[in-house]
């Protein structure tokens, strides 16, 4: 049965060349770093629809094609930083009645189910849970309730996106969970990594 408590908030980006997985370009040409964003992005759309009833999909293109054949709502990202973005979508997701909500990023295609529950059942006995990364940040950020300064004064893409949320979490008390470290697939050796941590990739590395 699919987690009816929680609506998950998808980022993504268009698959549009030589825009995206740009880090992956060292090995592979645009073309291909494209097919990898493509198929990481379906991954993870496709899991949480499988794991939750509420999913939005937000991108920075609703009108690309590559969003038609998800069958979920889809919802602007807007102007700004990944913050105010994120913001946004917390208010408005706030004004459709939804309390409890999972922001994800399309970088993870290896996650698990169980991170992904973990974190959604964490929200009865926490404000915030906080899925850490290797490199600092988080793959994914869950709360109870709208919380504007999570998305303010973060240095966004720097190694202490995670550092920094916590240290808002605890100048706002609230009482937050830092889930088991993992990683994002950025470059050519994370994409191997997350084929051997389990992601059944549909394309050959």
């Amino acid at each position: 049965m699919r987690d009816r408590n929680t609506l998950v908030i998808i980022m993504c980006k268009a698959p549009v060349e030589g825009k995206v997985k740009t880090r992956l370009m060292s090995t592979y040409t645009a073309a291909e770093a494209t097919a990898w964003h493509k198929a990481m992005a379906t991954t993870v759309i496709e899991r949480g629809k499988r794991l939750f009833h509420y999913v939005w999909l937000a991108a920075d293109d609703i009108s690309h094609p590559f969003f038609t054949s998800f069958e979920v709502p889809m919802y602007a990202q807007g102007e700004g930083s990944l913050g105010e973005r994120m913001c946004s979508l917390m208010e408005q997701a706030s004004q459709a009645g939804f309390e409890k909500l999972l922001f994800l990023g399309t970088d993870s295609p290896h996650m698990s189910d169980e991170r992904l529950l973990q974190a959604s059942s964490a929200l009865d006995d926490c404000d915030i849970v906080l899925g850490a990364v290797d490199d600092g940040g988080y793959d994914l950020i869950a709360i109870n309730h709208t919380y504007p300064a999570l998305f303010s004064d973060i240095s966004w893409g720097s190694e202490h996106v995670l550092q920094q949320s916590v240290a808002i979490a605890q100048k706002e008390g609230l009482h937050y969970l830092v889930l088991e470290e993992s990683f994002d697939v950025d470059t050519p050796d994370m994409l191997m990594r997350a084929i051997r941590a389990g992601w059944n990739a549909p394309m050959k590395p």
